[in-house]
């Protein structure tokens, strides 16, 4: 099947670039003597009209063959007028520039079809509020519906997440709803700073809200504590306190802070599934839980009942990186953070991210042998590793080593409005994004700032078609839309031999209001195809390193 996906990968993408050097001549009446998918010799060919279409035998590129295009082309007298050197400027700046413009197109139309299968997003409604954050300060509670912003009606998460990331500093009014009441509220994002998987960094807004609420799902560090003395175990799931229903762990933590007394919880716990692996059945159990009243260094009285945020305890290990150097075992629960408590891995996750080459002072807890809780620290600094992803594309990670595996839960969704209409603008919107961040990735390449092993060849192409074949329908059409994108750009670059030298060439040729003689085109010629030849060796040793050696 990896052959299937590259022959239809590839012939999507050539046919699509040819039709549209291929319609641009027909409506300009140009005389079109050839379509051709593929070079070399034809394995299928028919005629249809005046026109020839083919396939040949090697399926990389094809051609549009055009009348008086040749300089050595003879031209029927009778047909002179269709030739292309003798229509004007424009009709060929047209011709030649739809070929690029028909592969940055057909991204619209595959993100149309895409979204247009969506018939619900994220709601712009709470999940789980951070504590300690501008939101929660603003008494931001979950489940309150958003329903503007600055004035500007907000329907889905998408569009309040965007606005809040763009408005770090400013105070934004946030008109929510909650039950029955409506109420407004100013809040002002914090600027964070997130790291990118080329290295970059962005500024963004923040106020500590989730779309995603965080389970409450506790763990039990101490199993002397109130907690762990009622029976409650590292990954129970709580759904009530004292009849009260618990979606987030927002809601357990401000109901357990208010408990100073017997408090009745309802639990699950999971049981593994005999010989079924990651399936577990669902034990209902019920637990009274007796906080105690402790002293803080301050001075201050709270309530404490030993549950901790499930998420915080360390799943995983990896040998040989920071975390394992400082001794970090499955079990313990990361606590602080140079002196920053923690609790959530998200923001911890983001702490370790905002600052890559610093040395860390990392504090846990871990349950003895003896059943005693002990504290312990160390220092860590972060690495960074080289590694491939399933296309065979290095990149590099920032590694801490340590993991959790607590997973988010599902936040509220509701129908689009308009879904053709929403289709239409996302698709616009998304191969926008896309052409800029290949811009952005060819200039870095020209700048010395992302390296020339990125350049892949035929056996790169051969790679992303078989695994993104491989991984469904929808992901092959989103990578068939990533290369139509670079297909295109590559396609524009001022390269004689590409369609983008071409265009300069007609615009030299406008500036001096004659054409260039034949010697000089042709010297034009053979410096592109050293360009492309010096490109095209380049990708082929990429390959070859890539997944050869």
């Amino acid at each position: 099947m990896s052959v299937v996906y590259f022959l239809l990968l590839v012939g999507v993408l050539v046919v699509i670039h040819e039709f549209g050097h291929f319609i641009a001549a027909k409506l300009l009446d140009f005389k079109v003597e050839r379509f051709s998918v593929g070079f070399g010799r034809p394995l299928i060919r028919i005629r249809g009209g005046e026109t020839e279409y083919q396939i040949a035998l090697f399926p990389l590129g094809g051609y549009v063959r055009i009348l008086g295009e040749d300089a050595n082309d003879e031209i029927p007298t009778n047909e002179a007028g269709r030739s292309f050197a003798a229509k004007p400027l424009w009709q060929r700046l047209v011709v030649v520039f739809a070929g690029p413009a028909a592969n940055l197109v057909l991204p619209i139309f595959i993100y149309f079809i895409l979204f247009v299968g969506h018939t619900e997003l994220p709601a712009a409604v709470v999940g789980d509020v951070l504590s300690g954050s501008p939101a929660a300060n603003a008494r931001i509670q979950p489940g309150d519906r958003i329903l503007s912003l600055n004035g500007e009606s907000v329907r889905y998460w998408e569009d309040l997440e965007q606005r809040v990331k763009s408005n770090v500093g400013n105070d934004l009014r946030f008109r929510i709803r909650r039950g029955p009441t409506e109420k407004e509220v100013f809040i002002r994002p914090l600027p964070q700073t997130v790291r990118t998987r080329d290295g970059g960094s962005k500024r963004r807004g923040f106020v500590g809200i989730t779309q995603a609420p965080f389970p409450p799902t506790v763990g039990v560090i101490d199993q002397q504590s109130p907690a762990g003395q009622a029976g409650l175990r590292t990954g129970d799931l709580i759904i009530s306190v004292d009849g009260n229903q618990i979606d987030n762990w927002t809601t357990l933590r401000l109901r357990l802070r208010r408990a100073r007394r017997r408090t009745n919880i309802v639990y699950f716990r999971g049981t593994q599934v005999p010989g079924i692996p990651y399936a577990k059945l669902l034990d209902a159990r019920t637990a009274a839980l007796v906080p105690e009243t402790r002293t803080d260094l301050e001075g201050k009285s709270k309530q404490y009942a030993g549950l901790e945020p499930a998420e915080m305890f360390v799943a995983s290990v990896d040998p040989g990186s920071p975390a394992d150097f400082a001794e970090l075992q499955p079990g313990d629960l990361i606590t602080k953070l140079d002196g920053e408590s923690f609790n959530h891995w998200m923001l911890l996750d983001q702490r370790l991210q905002s600052r890559p080459d610093h040395e860390w002072l990392i504090e846990w807890r871990r349950t003895m042998p003896d059943g005693k809780v002990a504290t312990m620290t160390a220092r860590v600094r972060q690495v960074r590793r080289k590694d491939r992803d399933a296309y065979g594309n290095t990149f590099e990670r920032l590694v801490f080593g340590a993991s959790t595996d607590h997973q988010r839960g599902r936040g509220e969704y509701i129908a689009i409005d308009g879904r053709f209409t929403y289709a239409a603008s996302k698709s616009v919107q998304r191969t926008g994004e896309t052409i800029g961040a290949m811009v952005g990735g060819f200039w870095s390449i020209l700048k010395g700032q992302a390296p020339s092993e990125s350049v892949g060849g035929p056996l790169m192409m051969y790679r992303v078609a078989s695994v993104s074949g491989q991984r469904g329908w929808e992901t092959f059409l989103l990578m068939i839309a990533l290369i139509s994108v670079n297909l295109g750009l590559i396609n524009l670059l001022p390269i004689p031999v590409l369609d983008g030298g071409h265009l300069i060439l007609f615009a030299v040729e406008a500036v001096r209001r004659k054409p260039l003689s034949l010697k000089t085109r042709e010297r034009v010629q053979w410096a592109g195809l050293a360009i492309v030849g010096m490109i095209t060796v380049l990708a082929l040793r990429n390959d070859v390193i890539r997944y050869v050696l």
